[in-house]
C-alpha cells in the first residue's frame, strides 16, 4: 500500500462577501414572512458573512456549481505548476449539483475540459466532499493513479431564492387569510448555507518545495441504520410525519407548493442526534485508529453553527476525548456553512496560515445531519 499525501489545496468563493443585514436583498425576501426565524437563526449560528454565486444587483446566477469547482481546480493545479491535462483522477462531492443528470463529476470535467480521466462523483450532503476524498485516497493507496483532484462544492442559492417560496404553502405553519407563512423547517437553512468550493491534489508522494499532508487515517461511517432524517431534499413530511417523494406526485405544481424542492431541516432531530453522533465518531477513531486525543495540535470540526461548538467540545470532554479549545480552528463566521466545501476551506485557509510545522498532528472531523453519518481524517504535517 502507497503512503498518500495532500500536496495542495485552493478554494473559490463566489463574488463579494455577503454580511447579515444584506442577506435578502441578494437573495430576495419571502413575501410576508416575519422575521422571527431569520433573528433567531443568525443570533445563534456565529456566521458573519457567506458568499453567494448571484450578481448582488441584478440577483442572476453567476456560476454554476461546476463552474465554482473549475475556478478551484485552475487555481489548485496552477499553484504547482500542473497543467489541467496532468490531472489522472477526479473525485466531486456536492449536495448541490446543478442537474439531475449527468454527475457533477462529469459536468466539472465538462468544464475543465480534462482528457479521458477517471471521474467519480460522491452525493450526500457535508461528508460528501470527504468521501471523494476517501475515494481516491482507497486509489492511490492501491497504486491505480498517481494524482487525483478531489473537490467539495455547493451552490445552495438557488434553493434560498425568495422567489422559490412564493409558491409554497404550508398545513403545518401558522397561516392568515392575507398570506399563508412557510414553517420553520423550511426557512431555517436559508440562513445557514452559502456556496463555494474547496479542493485538494491528492498524490503518493510529497512535494519537496511545500508542506504537504500526509493522510494516516481516513474513515466515512453512517449512523442512518439507527437515526432518523434530519435534512432533506425532494420529499415533504406529511401530517403524521411519514415521508412523501416528488416523483410520487401526479399534479407537478404540488412539488412547488408543497415546498419539495426547498432544503429542510427538522431542527427537534438535529439537536437531538447531531451531538450524540459526533462523540460517536470520536470513539470510532479511538477504537478504529488507537488516536490519542492529546497528541493532536489542531483540530478542525465542521460546524454547520457556533451553537454547537461549545456542547460539542463539552461532550467531548465528558467522553474523554477533549481537546483543548485553543487547538480548534474554524473560519465559520468568515466564510459561512458550505456544506462539503467547508472542510476543505477550513484545511485550506491552516495550510496556508504559516502555522504549521513538520510533525504537527491534524483532526478533521465532519459531522453530516441529513441521515447522521461522520467523516473524520488524521493528517501529518511533512
Amino acid at each position: 500500500m502507497k503512503t498518500v499525501y495532500i500536496t495542495e489545496m485552493a478554494s473559490f468563493l463566489p463574488n463579494e462577501p455577503v454580511t447579515n443585514d444584506q442577506i435578502e436583498v441578494v437573495l430576495g425576501e419571502i413575501p410576508n414572512q416575519p422575521k422571527r426565524v431569520k433573528l433567531f437563526v443568525l443570533q445563534n449560528n456565529g456566521i458573519k458573512q457567506r458568499y453567494y454565486a448571484v450578481n448582488q444587483e441584478t440577483g442572476e446566477r453567476t456560476h454554476t456549481n461546476a463552474q465554482l469547482v473549475g475556478e478551484a481546480v485552475r487555481s489548485l493545479v496552477g499553484k504547482v505548476g500542473l497543467g489541467v491535462d496532468d490531472i489522472q483522477g477526479l473525485a466531486c462531492g456536492s449536495s448541490s449539483p446543478d442537474q439531475l443528470i449527468p454527475s457533477h463529476a462529469n459536468m466539472v470535467a465538462g468544464e475543465l475540459e480534462l482528457q479521458p480521466a477517471e471521474v467519480m462523483s460522491a452525493a450526500g450532503v457535508c461528508c460528501s466532499g470527504m468521501s471523494a476524498l476517501n475515494y481516491a485516497y482507497m486509489n492511490l493507496s492501491m497504486g491505480i493513479r498517481d494524482n487525483f483532484v478531489v473537490s467539495g462544492s455547493e451552490r445552495a442559492s438557488p434553493f434560498m431564492q425568495g422567489h422559490s417560496y412564493t409558491m409554497v404553502t404550508d398545513s403545518d405553519a401558522n397561516q392568515t387569510e392575507a398570506a399563508p407563512m412557510v414553517s420553520f423547517e423550511k426557512e431555517f437553512l436559508r440562513w445557514m448555507l452559502s456556496d463555494g468550493a474547496g479542493t485538494a491534489l491528492v498524490e503518493t508522494a510529497p512535494r519537496e518545495d511545500r508542506l504537504s499532508l500526509r493522510i494516516d487515517n481516513l474513515e466515512v461511517m453512517s449512523w442512518a441504520g439507527q437515526k432518523p432524517t434530519c435534512m432533506y431534499n425532494g420529499m415533504v413530511k406529511d401530517k403524521d410525519g411519514e415521508f412523501q417523494f416528488w416523483s410520487d406526485e401526479e399534479d407537478m405544481r404540488n412539488v412547488l407548493s408543497k415546498g419539495y424542492l426547498l432544503l429542510q431541516q427538522d431542527v427537534r432531530v438535529l439537536d437531538k442526534n447531531i451531538i450524540e453522533v459526533a462523540v460517536a465518531g470520536c470513539k470510532m477513531m479511538k477504537d478504529n485508529w488507537g488516536l490519542d486525543f492529546d497528541s493532536v495540535d489542531y483540530f478542525l470540526p465542521h460546524l454547520s453553527s457556533m451553537y454547537f461548538k461549545k456542547r460539542l467540545g463539552e461532550h467531548m470532554a465528558e467522553a474523554g476525548y477533549g481537546i483543548p479549545e485553543e487547538k480548534w480552528f474554524t473560519n465559520l463566521p468568515e466564510t459561512g456553512n458550505i456544506g462539503s466545501a467547508s472542510i476543505f476551506v477550513i484545511l485550506e485557509t491552516l495550510l496556508h496560515s504559516g502555522r504549521l510545522k513538520k510533525g504537527d498532528r491534524i483532526l478533521c472531523a465532519v459531522p453530516e445531519s441529513a441521515r447522521f453519518s461522520m467523516a473524520a481524517m488524521l493528517l501529518t504535517v511533512v
